[in-house]
């Protein structure tokens, strides 16, 4: 069992949403000792698509913003996925969060899938397309940490900078939203994000003032105002406004 150090059952469950090119549930063969797989959590969903009966669904993947994002990131990935004429959905609520078991499992079946044959495999709470390479050097048989999962993405604001993540509803935790100033003060936000995140996998709820200690030595109190808002599109999840305090 992968426990979470700080794990309390707020009935926020985790959300994930994984999409395989290539493929079809028919061919997955699931190896127990090579996977890691102990079994598909439960109350996720898994459908097989195709191009003839479900086209506009999946055409929906490679189109508008999320199919600019995906062929900016990586256009030859993005092509080899669109030209596929199967892919396999895996998405719901994880109802057994108390370890990240249900996780450890999700990443042995996208390994299984891809000795299958598959393109790539979709997040789509990150935006992100894995091909094989990528997703068995980031993930297969790696100690799980959820700074591996969550993107922290940045963008200026009328001379502020807007640093917030993606892909903490993977660990049914709110993702997290910081201002900086001046882009000096973006690497320690950055710092202070990556902290957050990284407890948030292990189970915490920011949700007042907290103490961090950041790699550089530094003390951070911040304060964490949640926002019970699930359907704001810039996270797909609820979020957290975060707000520096005091540094030490």
């Amino acid at each position: 069992m992968i426990k979470r150090e700080y794990y309390k059952d707020l009935n926020y469950k985790p959300f994930l949403f994984y999409v395989i090119f290539g493929v079809s549930c028919d061919e997955l063969q699931v190896s127990a000792s090579r996977h890691h797989v102990e079994g598909i959590p439960d109350a996720l969903e898994i459908a097989d698509l195709n191009r003839n009966e479900h086209n506009d669904y999946i055409e929906g993947f490679f189109t508008g913003t999320l199919g600019k994002v995906l062929r900016n990131n990586n256009a030859e990935l993005f092509d080899k996925c669109r030209s596929e004429r199967n892919c396999v959905v895996i998405r719901g609520d994880v109802m057994n969060d108390e370890s990240l078991d249900y996780l450890r499992n999700i990443i042995g079946i996208g390994k299984a899938f891809f000795e299958q044959g598959a393109s790539g495999i979709l997040d789509m709470l990150t935006f992100t397309i894995y091909s094989e390479e990528e997703w068995t050097e980031k993930f297969f048989e790696k100690e799980i940490n959820a700074q591996d999962h969550v993107l922290i993405m940045m963008s200026e604001e009328d001379g502020r900078y807007w640093l917030h993540t993606r892909g903490l509803a993977e660990f049914g935790r709110p993702d997290l939203s910081i201002y900086a100033d001046n882009k000096e003060d973006c690497g320690v936000c950055m710092q202070i994000l990556n902290q957050m995140v990284f407890y948030s996998g292990q189970g915490v709820f920011f949700n007042g003032d907290a103490t961090l200690h950041t790699h550089d030595g530094h003390s951070y109190k911040v304060r964490a105002e949640f926002v019970d808002d699930f359907d704001n599109d810039d996270f797909n999840n609820a979020y957290c406004k975060v707000m520096i305090l005091e540094r030490n």
